[in-house]
């Protein structure tokens, strides 16, 4: 199911079967100027990959409507 939510004033969205860890990844284990970074990646080219203390891979996505979704790699 499409979970949308707030980090650190960014609206995203992500599935929260395939995509909640890497959510929590970001708002839990990372420092708010970190998560920032991959925002702003997002921002200037579409897109900003990242890896969970697991291994797992996430895309940090702009959308047109200048929120953001969070897809499992």
């Amino acid at each position: 199911m499409i979970q949308k939510d707030s980090l650190y004033g960014y609206y995203l969205s992500y599935d929260d079967e395939t995509a909640y860890d890497g959510f929590a990844y970001l708002r839990d284990r990372l420092d708010q100027n970190e998560v920032v970074v991959f925002f702003h990646e997002a921002s200037r080219v579409g897109k900003a990959d990242f890896e969970d203390d697991y291994g797992r891979d996430y895309t940090l996505t702009k959308n047109s409507d200048g929120t953001f979704t969070i897809t499992r790699r």
